[in-house]
Order: C-alpha cells, then structure tokens, then sequence
C-alpha cells in the first residue's frame, strides 16, 4: 500500500509493561502524533487468549492508531488479520526487533532478521491479508550481522508500508549509542518512509533526524513518566499538572479493570517514573512500593507530585 505521512511524524513506541491504553491517551492528548500497543502476540491471539485480547482495548483519541504484532508462523498472521481483532487500529506494525531473550529463543522479535526467506512469507502474509498500512519495526541485525538495509529493501518488496529503525544491534539490547548513520543509509535505500527509533529523547536527537531526511521519530523510555515529552518537541507546549496526569492513568485503568490488587502493582511502576525527576526520588521510590491501597496511592499522588 502507498502511503506517506503528511508531516513529521512523533510516534509512542510500544514497550511491554509500559504502553497500556490509558498511557497511550494521555500521549496523543499531548500531542503524540501515532501511539502503538504493547507487542501483541500473534499466536495467543490466534488461541483466543482473553489476556490477550485486552491488549487490544483502545480508547478513542485523536492519534494514528497503531497495533504492534509479533510472531513467525505466516499462517498464523494470516488467521488474526482475517478475524477482526484488529478493527478497531489504523496500522499494523509488525515486530522484528525485540532482543528480549524470552522471544528471540522463540524464533520472534530480532530473531526474524537471521531468516529472511521466512521473515519475507510473514510480512507478505500480513500486508496480503489486510487493506491497513502495514510497518515493520527492525534493528540493526543479529548475531553480528548487520543486515538492516537488506531487510528493510526485502519489506518493502513485500508491500509495507513504511519501516521503523532501531539502530542498535540485537545484541546491544538498549545500551551503548545508536548508529546515527544507519538512518540515512536505510532511508537513501528505501523509497517508503523512514521512523528513527532509539534515544530520541530532545531536540537536539529530533534535528539530527530531521536534517537527515527521515520521515519520523518514534520516541520509547524517554516518554516513561513524562507523557508531555510529545508536546514538548513539537514546540506545542503546554501547562500541565503532575498530579492531574498520575490520577487520570490511575483511575482510568481502575474504571476498566476495577480489581486493585492487579492494577495496583502494575501502577507502581508508572509512578517510579512519575517522580523520576523530583530531588527526592529515591526516597519516594522506596514508600511508593510500599502502598497497597487505592487510597494510599491517591494520597501519594496528591502529597508528592
């Protein structure tokens, strides 16, 4: 599918444990241009996993909504894009990028970029069996092999829409620096548009994309606990309050899931993001995790942010 975005486009990465729905609000209401899910399954979807399914529950915002998707079994991708799971995103984004030990042993994430005769039935498989823009997000390489433009050409005959970068190899995981360059030689390769993943974080990582020509930024743990990052690069900033954003993830994850001995431990960690810039972090990271009640966070909230 042609496709070409209409401006510069500022992305939420997908980050397991991290981009759930209510985040993904905020981020768009901040001006996150395109937020995307948690990676998906493919294969738990195709199970009818309940758990998840709820992956999947979008609340409605302005943003391009995108749907991350792993998995190595054409078959299997096949039977999710047909079964309308998928509906209710505007992109499918498939993921062939996640050094996590867990998925590559799986033949998932980064572990698609050491097969390509498969990763091409795959990602063929997808953009075949679905009239969404299909993107594929991809590292440097794998096992000392960096093959990144090789894989983004074969993506691109294969009808994707547009690529995501992380310029840093499976192995570096999310240390060291990414390759700056890898950008520009994948986009001078390619005649679909580019996303840069991978330490964007201010301006100055946002300029050194845009001057080399990319077509977007896809900004991931810079955007933990600060939702605002989004406006703030877009030169669109505007006045915020801490303890407005904590409690409207809080309560928005309670209303759909009113169970507070899951939702609790898992908001836990939002927090510690939170106050991430407060003169006293470590010392409210240590009573943070200690609280266990709705009221005790909500106090937090209100007390510390």
């Amino acid at each position: 599918m042609k496709f070409k975005f209409d401006r510069f486009l500022y992305a939420l990465a997908p980050m397991a444990g991290v981009t759930d729905f209510a985040f993904r609000k905020i981020c768009a209401d901040f001006g996150a241009d395109m937020t995307t899910t948690e990676m998906v399954s493919a294969k738990a979807l195709d199970r009818k996993s309940k758990k998840t399914e709820l992956l999947l529950y979008e609340l409605d915002h302005k943003a391009i909504k995108c749907v991350q998707l792993f998995g190595h079994e054409a078959n299997v991708i096949e039977r999710v894009c047909k079964s309308g799971l998928l509906d209710n995103f505007d992109i499918i984004d498939f993921n062939c990028g996640c050094p996590a030990p867990k998925i590559v042993k799986n033949k998932d994430g980064s572990a698609m970029m050491a097969d390509l005769e498969n990763s091409k039935k795959v990602i063929s498989a997808l953009v075949q069996n679905t009239t969404k823009p299909v993107s594929v997000k991809f590292r440097l390489g794998i096992n000392g092999v960096k093959n990144y433009v090789e894989f983004g050409k074969m993506c691109e005959e294969c009808g994707a829409s547009f690529l995501i970068l992380h310029a840093r190899t499976r192995e570096q995981m999310y240390s060291g620096k990414v390759d700056l360059l890898a950008y520009k030689k994948l986009k001078d390769a390619v005649s679909i548009p580019v996303i840069a993943s991978g330490d964007i974080k201010d301006f100055e990582s946002v300029e050194i994309i845009k001057n080399m020509g990319l077509d977007g930024v896809m900004i991931g743990r810079a955007s933990m606990g600060n939702p605002m990052i989004f406006s703030d690069l877009k030169g669109t900033k505007k006045p915020y309050n801490l303890k407005n954003i904590a409690t409207e993830h809080f309560d928005t994850l309670l209303n759909f899931n009113n169970n507070a001995k899951k939702i609790i431990p898992y908001f836990r960690k939002h927090l510690a993001w939170y106050v991430k810039e407060k003169s006293n972090a470590s010392t409210l990271r240590q009573t943070l995790f200690k609280l266990e009640s709705i009221k005790e966070i909500k106090d937090f909230i209100i007390n510390n942010l």
